[in-house]
């Protein structure tokens, strides 16, 4: 496939989708060079067929959205259950999809357990090393590569506050040291969101992956979440891909979606020019995206398939969001054809 050296993006209009309909057999993925992944539920995966039918038609890739998480796959401190983790693993290689791990250490969704565990830092650091490794060698050769530490940082820089930072000096290093020892082949990513307009997180950010390099902390990539809306700044997303480009590593959009009613207004109508917003932040995504080095593209993740599937309707309970690609009935929607027709432009 040819490298963007252009996007006619400004050009391209958002409904020219609707005079030439995309024939069904045709896809996303065939028209990029990297994998496309998305993020998936497995109950829905055995439940519902329309879901499957898309994870399996529409997809290279899957990742957990919450079934390698700790809560989920370390329940108890002597009791590991990895069975929904490894039906969506099974599932991706009955589908030839590459496995993104996601997420080894995170301050948020970890077993009751842990909040209530008691000891020194040693204890407290083999605690952490048991799981991590534990996790990452029952998926060894199946999971290509992992969220090692998710949103360890605060908006102003400064190191989150939670369980591991508070009993565990250097927990991030130590997280990320004991993730390669237990898989070395697999790739390990450090994950976060909202980086656009927070230019101190960013540099928290930097300032890791540049501490990493000096001390010869294995790391491999960055996760850049991009759970941003239509009012997101292109400016500011721009200047934060390049940032994380610049670094070198491995360059992961691990958890896109494109919120459109980002105020939670009830009356809310997902009308055209929500919809064309829409269309225009997908595409400036796909377009930076493109001006990653090629060597530098892990890919691009989506969270989740349909509308009623996305944790903005789910966790933040709000109804009246519709960010990402295919509707209620999966089926595609204006911005899965735009985008389509976008990158079927330039092949």
């Amino acid at each position: 496939m040819k490298t963007f050296l252009t996007f006619a993006f400004l050009s391209f209009s958002p409904w020219a989708w609707a005079q030439q309909q995309i024939n069904p057999t045709q896809n996303l993925k065939n028209l990029v060079s990297y994998p496309l992944g998305v993020a998936v539920n497995p109950r829905l995966l055995h439940e519902n067929e329309s879901y499957r039918k898309i994870v399996a038609s529409e997809f290279t890739g899957l990742t957990a959205e919450n079934h390698m998480k700790m809560a989920l796959i370390h329940p108890e401190a002597n009791r590991f259950d990895f069975s929904q983790a490894d039906d969506i693993v099974s599932f991706a290689q009955a589908h030839q999809q590459r496995m993104h791990g996601h997420t080894l250490v995170w301050h948020n969704q970890t077993a009751t357990w842990m909040k209530e565990f008691q000891g020194d830092q040693k204890a407290w650091e083999d605690m952490l090393k048991n799981h991590i490794q534990t996790v990452v060698k029952h998926f060894k050769g199946k999971v290509k590569g992992w969220d090692v530490v998710n949103e360890a940082f605060l908006d102003d820089g400064s190191l989150r506050p939670n369980i591991w930072s508070d009993h565990i000096p250097d927990y991030l290093a130590k997280s990320f040291i004991w993730a390669h020892e237990a898989d070395p082949d697999a790739l390990l990513f450090y994950n976060d969101y909202g980086q656009d307009g927070k230019p101190k997180k960013m540099q928290a950010i930097l300032h890791v992956v540049e501490d990493f390099k000096r001390r010869q902390i294995p790391i491999h990539g960055l996760g850049l979440q991009m759970h941003i809306s239509i009012l997101s700044k292109n400016e500011q997303l721009k200047e934060v891909i390049q940032q994380a480009t610049a670094t070198g590593l491995q360059i992961h959009f691990s958890e896109l979606d494109v919120a459109v009613n980002p105020q939670n207004i009830s009356d809310y109508q997902y009308d055209e020019p929500s919809k064309k917003e829409q269309i225009q932040k997908y595409e400036l995504l796909f377009q930076a995206f493109e001006k990653v080095p090629m060597a530098q593209r892990y890919g691009i993740t989506f969270w989740n398939v349909g509308d009623q599937d996305s944790w903005l309707r789910g966790y933040f309970k709000r109804p009246k969001e519709y960010p990402l690609l295919f509707d209620e009935n999966y089926l595609r929607k204006p911005a899965y054809q735009a985008l389509f027709q976008t990158l079927d432009k330039v092949q």
